[in-house]
């Protein structure tokens, strides 16, 4: 594959200049010591100065995400349409945006309209704004941010609006599209709407990192603030020892709370923008280079060993990085200098590809798997959502 396409994506490609190779090895080394120091066997401060630094920073963090959310929920506002919530306690992925496309998936299947409101991370827009579901993926994630235009193309026929003022995006998606179920993307920390369901993902390996609050920790609020969640939802829930320590300490810390679990799949490969599907089979017949902008690159690296491909290039990115020609000329020059066959990434690193590249690039699709709790997942929603909501829809 790289032979008859790498070629056409090197022309007019800028040198990489040392100086930028440099800035970009400080960038990736900063990013992987810091997530080795919140989630890794390196653990936090808890001792001496870096200890007192570490509870310092945190307390004067805590304090001001308690003003800004009294300020919130003084300004709380309800939408005319039932309200979900998806959000997690840390930074970083835990599965938001495929839980998110479940949930648009699960309600357009019963014929309830929904829309996606989204804070459209990265993006340039301000006001509430329709996310486009088709074009050029590299301007639309300038302007909207990459979940959003990625949600925009899996979830259509549901609508996906960003806006920093979700009040005004959730008005605009309803009166528009006429959405009577709205699905509030990393809502968790945003108070400003009132929302009928709160759903709390958590890594069920891992979910307080080091159990530090930023900046010395991946916790966005104190762990005592999932007692404001409605129910838990446990992502990467591969490892069933893990798993059940996790669902077992939760259970005792909050007992009563309802918790399910999933998994993240890759479900499906295909070759650019609108491309055809790639079999299983044919990548296991030649060498991968494989490239990841996101909150955790190794899990990805892992689920596509785990498939039984061959990567020989594993290229790490900080998370919503937007690749430049250095960044596409260095992906190249590997893969060539180890003559892997395939370039293979993430769909959501793959809208942040310049669209000459895209060709050249197999992306994953990942959805979640909730067998066995989907059945009481899905009974849970039902029991939860206003009963005014089903004489709406009904």
């Amino acid at each position: 594959m790289n032979k008859d396409l790498s070629g056409g994506c090197g022309t007019g490609m800028q040198t990489r200049t040392q100086s930028e190779r440099m800035k970009s090895g400080l960038r990736n080394a900063l990013h992987d010591r810091v997530r080795r120091t919140w989630y890794g066997s390196e653990g936090g401060f808890s001792r001496g100065i870096p200890g007192f630094l570490a509870r310092s920073a945190g307390w004067c963090y805590t304090c001001a995400l308690r003003r800004d959310q009294d300020r919130s929920l003084r300004a709380q506002g309800s939408l005319p349409a039932t309200v979900i919530s998806i959000g997690n306690l840390t930074v970083g992925g835990t599965g938001k945006t495929p839980l998110t496309l479940w949930l648009a998936r699960y309600f357009q299947k019963r014929g309830w309209s929904a829309a996606i409101l989204s804070r459209g991370y990265g993006g340039s827009s301000r006001n509430a704004s329709r996310v486009p579901c088709d074009g050029d993926t590299m301007p639309l994630v300038l302007r909207y941010g990459d979940e959003p235009v990625l949600l925009a193309r899996r979830a259509d026929p549901a609508a996906v609006w960003t806006g920093r003022d979700r009040m005004a995006a959730g008005l605009a998606a309803i009166h528009e599209t006429g959405a009577r179920m709205l699905l509030l993307d990393d809502g968790f920390q945003h108070l400003r709407v009132k929302r009928d369901i709160d759903l709390l993902l958590l890594d069920a390996s891992n979910p307080f990192g080091n159990g530090s609050v930023l900046p010395f920790g991946p916790l966005r609020e104190p762990v005592h603030s999932i007692q404001r969640a409605h129910a838990i939802v446990l992502t990467r829930a591969d490892h069933e020892e893990r798993t059940q320590n996790t669902r077992s300490r939760l259970a005792r810390l909050f007992p009563g709370k309802p918790i399910f679990c999933c998994r993240h799949e890759l479900t499906k490969f295909r070759i650019g923008i609108n491309g055809p599907a790639m079999a299983l089979d044919t990548l296991k017949e030649g060498g991968i280079t494989a490239f990841a902008g996101i909150a955790d690159p190794q899990a990805f690296f892992r689920s596509l060993r785990n498939l039984g491909l061959n990567l020989q290039v594993e290229l790490s990115f900080p998370d919503h990085h937007v690749y430049g020609r250095e960044n596409i000329e260095a992906i190249l020059r590997s893969s060539r200098q180890h003559r892997t066959r395939f370039l293979v990434t993430t769909e959501k690193d793959f809208v942040r590809l310049p669209a000459d590249f895209q060709p050249a690039v197999v992306f994953t699709e990942l959805d979640l798997a909730f067998q066995p709790d989907e059945s009481d997942f899905q009974a849970f929603l039902e029991r939860s959502i206003p009963s005014s909501s089903f004489r709406i829809h009904h």
